[in-house]
């Protein structure tokens, strides 16, 4: 078996290695979107993620199902609530969750991440910098 890879926007976890689209003004409100094979390559494997961000909470704007996936989504559709403030969002495979956040007051290094156990392990996660 190869050695599974966990992956963030193509990258490995290192510590201080902020790259230029990891860096966020303060004050300011962000678009994001987690992107689990909508449009191609996937974030890994066939599994869905449930994605975590540190620091201030965020809104969920919409979810995109690619074409051919609308089975697997539609096993858990149901139990999502994607109204409210979230901390956490599951993106299932094929799907591209957008997501709404505000980044106030708080400067400094947080994380992002999936939040399976293994995936962590694996070094599934990211730093970004609020400045």
């Amino acid at each position: 078996m190869r050695h599974m890879s966990a992956l963030l926007n193509g990258r490995a976890y290192k510590m201080n290695d902020i790259q230029p689209d990891e860096v966020i003004p303060v004050n300011s409100l962000q678009l994001i979107e987690f992107d689990n094979g909508f449009s191609g390559g996937g974030m890994m494997m066939d599994m869905p993620h449930p994605m975590h961000l540190h620091g201030e909470q965020f809104q969920i704007v919409k979810r995109e199902i690619r074409p051919g996936s609308q089975d697997n989504y539609q096993t858990v559709a149901p139990g999502f609530i994607d109204s409210g403030w979230k901390d956490v969002v599951l993106v299932m495979p094929g799907e591209k969750v957008t997501i709404l956040k505000p980044f106030n007051h708080f400067k400094g290094l947080f994380m992002y991440h999936c939040h399976n156990l293994e995936h962590e392990d694996m070094g599934m996660m990211r730093d970004f910098l609020v400045q």
